[in-house]
């Protein structure tokens, strides 16, 4: 109680004393130290965990063990999740985080901002195929959202507030403080101002000095030697675009068929566990380049140390003989292999129970590829930069699953401190966007938000009309007329009424059909056809639809019929109309009311 009263006396200060401007950007970057805290510590948790994991044992002994850890990891996060969050379940990842600002108003629940933490770690941590950067995201989305409600914000400044964590996420953990404030506007907040900017970017950079400040791994993949871009690279960075982008249709078409193949266990852990998690731990005891994020291969390609890959797996034998060598096509292979299958590895792992996000299979997959692009051609006459190709490729693959062009150049120029690469980003980015666009309408994060019909955020009309109370637009004051009625009846009910509408039902108030004012306007003054049956010139209604009906359904409806007026049942009883006009007047007002700005 004491608590209660210290914040109610705090909020009561703080509207004297503080402005509405002033305080977002104190939240603003309250959230971006938390979240920088919080990345910092994530990281050094899984750098410590791989340590002791792949150099302390898998290094050290046989290598059937890739086969038993990401398994003992998943059964780790499935027993946590069972036991210790109250839904049962964690909702995965960046969908979760468009759905919570499209269906409710960017309300996150508080058991959001630690259980991605504990389960994301346990899950990457012991060989899971996933990234930590879609969780983290969720995570401070949900510490943004969890402080609003705590100051009592209104939905909109609400919303933004999980933006800041969100761009605070990936600031932390990438030390990409540009790349986390582009990332926002282009995949979580599309629909808001340039001016709210100003808390993102205070977000986003205060993550990045505390991670700067309390972690020594200032660069993901430590320091890389950037060689000079020329102009007769160009074609190859065409078809590294190409390919890109047509692997990351492959993988966002595989995943969606793969997670269809399993709904059907959707409240059955166990055996998704079993099914999905062997199937998982055979591909990566076959691929373990596949073991956990991925970013080990991508250090050893980047370092030049790519044979090492082949250390403590099924393949040891193969080095220890001298057969691999710099123009060795056994390296190429394994690693096509290892592309092919990520996806299923990915699959498996999230199926199976594991928490963990996309950023980092599309990291890996797309440096792959763009080592594979360069190395080939390089046997067989070319000289082109691996190392430029890599990191290239990795933006390349990152655009083409997020959708995201903006967000993929800037994420990779700012990890590798590659500027001088922002033509070659650039031209694979516009490309792999651009195909992967062609085939897939959707971005990973937006597919099955949109087959479930819940892509809110992203369409400003639906979200508009899903914000509006439909009880407060449904016409009740309709004077309606039995259908055992005559004209002379009708008369009577025109005189009362001011509209031009008029409902009929019978004594059980089930509607049976409309009459209009213009279909009686050439009787209602010849006393003769006053004995006319209303059952003779009533019409049935273009369409009905529910009193419990979205105001975007009820608006398709107007569309295909091109209504202006359609009747509302409830419980197949007549109970009031809604008119078009009315809807876009609450539009109007809707959009007036929330046009000012939150910052």
């Amino acid at each position: 109680m004491e608590l209660k009263t210290l914040l109610t006396d705090f909020l009561k200060w703080r509207v004297k004393r503080i402005s509405d401007k002033r305080f977002l950007i104190i939240l603003s970057i309250l959230i971006g130290i938390l979240m920088g805290l919080v990345g910092s510590f994530l990281k050094f948790l899984i750098t410590v965990i791989e340590e002791e994991v792949r150099e302390g044992i898998l290094m050290k002994h046989l290598n059937w063990l890739y086969f038993f850890f990401p398994l003992l990891g998943i059964a780790l996060v499935i027993i946590y999740i069972r036991n210790f969050v109250a839904q049962k379940r964690l909702s995965q990842s960046v969908p979760f985080v468009l759905y919570s600002i499209g269906k409710r108003k960017g309300f996150i629940k508080s058991v959001h901002m630690y259980g991605h933490l504990i389960a994301s770690s346990i899950t990457v941590g012991l060989g899971g195929s996933v990234g930590l950067e879609g969780p983290s995201v969720v995570t401070g989305s949900a510490i943004g959202s969890n402080i609003s409600q705590l100051f009592h914000l209104n939905h909109k400044r609400k919303i933004l507030l999980l933006g800041c964590g969100a761009a605070a996420a990936i600031s932390a953990l990438f030390n990409s403080p540009i790349a986390g404030v582009i990332f926002v506007l282009e995949i979580i907040l599309v629909d808001l101002k340039i001016t709210f900017l100003i808390p993102l970017m205070f977000s986003s950079a205060s993550a990045f000095i505390v991670a700067l400040a309390v972690s020594d791994q200032n660069k993901l993949f430590g320091e890389i030697f950037i060689e000079k871009f020329t102009a007769g690279d160009v074609p190859f960075y065409i078809i590294l675009g190409l390919l890109t982008g047509l692997v990351s249709w492959y993988y966002i078409t595989t995943i969606n068929k793969l997670e269809d193949r399993f709904i059907k266990y959707k409240d059955k852990p166990w055996i998704k566990f079993v099914y999905a998690g062997f199937l998982m731990a055979i591909v990566m005891f076959l691929f373990p380049t596949l073991y956990g994020e991925g970013y080990y291969t991508l250090r050893k390609i980047l370092s030049g140390n790519e044979i090492d890959l082949f250390n403590s797996t099924l393949y040891t034998s193969i080095t220890n003989i001298g057969e691999i060598s710099k123009e060795s096509w056994v390296l190429i292979l394994f690693l096509i292999g290892s592309i092919l299958v990520k996806v299923y590895a990915y699959s498996f792992t999230k199926i199976a129970g594991g928490n963990g996000g996309v950023f980092a299979p599309s990291l890996f997959t797309g440096g792959t590829i763009g080592f594979i692009v360069a190395r080939s051609l390089n046997n067989i006459g070319f000289d082109l930069p691996e190392k430029n190709f890599t990191l290239v490729g990795m933006a390349g693959m990152a655009a083409g699953m997020m959708h995201a062009p903006l967000t993929a150049i800037f994420l990779i120029a700012e990890i590798t401190g590659g500027y001088a690469l922002y033509i070659p980003l650039m031209i694979v980015v516009g490309i792999s966007y651009g195909t992967s666009h062609r085939y897939n309408k959707y971005s990973y994060f937006t597919t099955r938000l949109a087959r479930n019909g819940d892509l809110v955020a992203h369409n400003k009309d639906h979200s508009v009309l899903r914000n509006i109370n439909v009880q407060r637009v449904i016409e009740k004051d309709l004077v309606c007329v039995n259908v055992n009625g005559n004209i002379a009846d009708l008369v009577k009910a025109i005189s009362k009424s001011h509209r031009n509408i008029f409902p009929v039902i019978n004594d059980e108030q089930e509607l049976k059909g409309v009459i209009l004012l213009d279909d009686v306007r050439h009787l209602i003054f010849n006393q003769e056809k006053y004995g006319i049956p209303l059952s003779a010139i009533m019409h049935p209604p273009p369409a009905v639809v529910g009193r419990n009906d979205s105001l975007d359904i009820v608006m398709e409806q107007f569309d295909k019929t091109q209504a202006w007026n359609l009747p509302v049942l409830k419980d197949n009883k007549y109970y009031g109309f809604l008119s078009k006009s009315k809807i876009f007047s609450a539009y109007r007002k809707y959009l007036a009311k929330n046009d000012e700005d939150v910052f």
